[in-house]
């Protein structure tokens, strides 16, 4: 049976067709498509214009066909930040829903970290380590111990919002990066859950912006793996954007065009992310978000989870251990 999840995000409005087994244990993707409507860039004094409104529309609508001729026995939609994080987001919503003629699921930022969490849990060994999914418009740090999500926070900073905060060209100048950077450290700086306290060696990584960060890293450097970066490897390649500015764009059309403008700023909140944990190396899940709203909202939770022998990775097992206040670096640059 077909089923079909429809991802309303700040970049991209994306439909996701998945063939699952009859004991709803198993599933495959068939279709990814996306329609790049950059929603967050219609964000005009805090709240979505009408113009963005329409875009979120046509978009939606467009997915929603694309899934009827496939013949989807179900379709749901859901929303993230674009739509949470605005000062007209129940009338947003609202005029969507009607306009496209579909019921939308606004997730809280909780929801997002914790699905995140579900659909990468899917495919990969998590226990201990940080997951994290650096969207358009906000990043969502999840702590992982002994398999468990036990900890979350949500950042009101992404990739497409910092871009248009602080670049004034298609890539970001050293100083537009530690801009973002500083962004970056002082919402982890200000967040109340405790979650920064901790030290992890290794963070787990979901969503495009990271996944694009990867494959990009691997073109530059053919030792690396499409599917892991170290952290020195995302030092050196935040050093292409300026030193190397023709091979990393040209690795970037190659990888993922549609995010040249913002995959550096995604990437500075990486490194920020990378130095506040001491993390060490970072690994991409192979699903994420919407497989965990599959799996959870659609499904009922009955998705198979893979055993520690079947992993892509074994996360490392020793236990997270939290930062002493000595050893918290400072966010100036």
């Amino acid at each position: 049976m077909k089923y079909g999840v429809i991802d309303v995000g700040s970049n991209t409005v994306r439909l996701c067709v998945y063939d699952v087994s009859a004991d709803g244990k198993k599933f495959k993707t068939i279709v990814n498509r996306k329609i790049t409507a950059g929603l967050a860039s219609y964000v005009e004094g805090g709240a979505l214009s009408d113009k963005g409104v329409e875009v979120a529309i046509e978009s939606v609508r467009r997915c929603l066909k694309r899934a009827a001729l496939l013949d989807v026995a179900r379709v749901d939609v859901f929303a993230t930040a674009v739509l949470r994080n605005i000062s007209n987001s129940a009338e947003a919503v609202s005029a969507v829903e009607k306009g496209a003629g579909c019921s939308i699921a606004l997730l809280s930022d909780e929801d997002e970290a914790h699905l995140g969490f579900v659909g990468a849990c899917h495919e990969d060994v998590l226990d201990n380590g940080v997951l994290v999914d650096i969207g358009g418009g906000s990043a969502e740090v999840t702590l992982v111990a002994a398999g468990n999500d036990v900890m979350r926070a949500s950042l009101p900073i992404g990739s497409l919002s910092s871009y248009k905060k602080h670049v004034a060209d298609i890539l970001p100048t050293p100083q537009e990066a530690d801009a973002i950077r500083r962004d970056t450290a002082a919402l982890l700086d200000a967040e109340s859950s405790g979650i920064v306290e901790h030290r992890v060696k290794k963070l787990f990584g979901v969503g495009g912006s990271i996944r694009a960060i990867a494959e990009t890293n691997a073109l530059l450097r053919p030792e690396a793996s499409y599917c892991d970066i170290s952290r020195v490897d995302a030092e050196m390649l935040a050093e292409d954007v300026t030193e190397n500015r023709r091979a990393f764009i040209d690795a970037v059309l190659h990888t993922s065009p549609e995010r040249l403008h913002t995959i550096s700023c995604g990437l500075a909140v990486l490194l920020e992310i990378f130095e506040r944990f001491d993390a060490q190396t970072l690994h991409v899940c192979e699903n994420g978000v919407r497989e965990g709203f599959l799996i959870e909202r659609m499904l009922g939770g009955v998705g198979e989870q893979p055993s520690a022998g079947s992993s892509r990775v074994q996360a490392a097992k020793k236990p997270i251990a939290k930062k002493t206040p000595a050893a918290k670096k400072p966010a100036t640059r």
